[in-house]
């Protein structure tokens, strides 16, 4: 991570916005009823973070180790299955491992089909060779359930992308992912002034520079 000043990154963004008349214009000094361009920008900055940390590819992300944490463990068909509460601050879990696991989990959730045979007897569950964590919810909490270990004792680490945010005016960012999220700022921008056509080609470069696959159509 790369601690980035916020007003540096709006300065970024106007330059995006100068670049074309329109945006520019869509916002003057003399808005009083409105955001001032870099108050609307600053204010779009955390969103346009958490967009590009959300959808790119993991090899790009600065991930936070979350280590010794408290897991439960539970008897189930001759293994154990363990649940863990996550960080208050997560947005994105990048990986998780075991003790006893020969490899990090593969990551699924409660939606996939793959969970619904997580609790059978039959051996097709995840197991320390093959193991299976599962994100889910239970009673308003967001938790993960790791499939399987063989002792109710295995230390659990993971690791994920956290929420980002505006502290005394600066941001912490993947120094890998600053461009893109400057452009997702502009993109977010431009939405707002109304500027659909702008908005458009920053989304494009947004993703490209995050080597965000572009979603296709049928």
């Amino acid at each position: 991570m790369k601690t980035y000043a916020v007003s540096e990154l709006v300065k970024e963004v106007k330059v995006l916005l100068d670049r074309n008349q329109e945006s520019a214009g869509l916002l003057t000094p003399g808005d009083t009823d409105t955001l001032s361009q870099g108050e609307l920008i600053q204010s779009k900055i955390v969103d346009a973070a958490r967009i590009i940390l959300m959808d790119a590819p993991a090899f790009m992300l600065d991930g936070k180790d979350y280590n010794g944490l408290n897991t439960s463990w539970a008897e189930s068909n001759g293994a154990y299955v363990g649940t863990i509460h996550l960080p208050s601050d997560m947005i994105r879990l990048l990986n998780v491992k075991a003790s006893d696991w020969k490899r990090s989990a593969e990551i699924i959730t409660e939606d996939d089909d793959a969970y619904k045979v997580q609790c059978s007897r039959f051996g097709v569950r995840g197991n320390p060779e093959r193991p299976v964590a599962a994100l889910i919810h239970r009673s308003g909490e967001r938790l993960l359930e790791l499939f399987t270990s063989k002792s109710n004792t295995a230390t659990v680490s993971l690791t994920y992308v956290s929420m980002p945010s505006i502290i005394e005016g600066n941001i912490d960012l993947p120094e890998t992912l600053k461009d893109s999220i400057v452009y997702m700022a502009g993109y977010l921008t431009c939405i707002s002034l109304g500027d659909t056509d702008t908005a458009s080609g920053f989304l494009g470069v947004a993703r490209k520079l995050a080597h965000i696959v572009e979603p296709t159509t049928s």
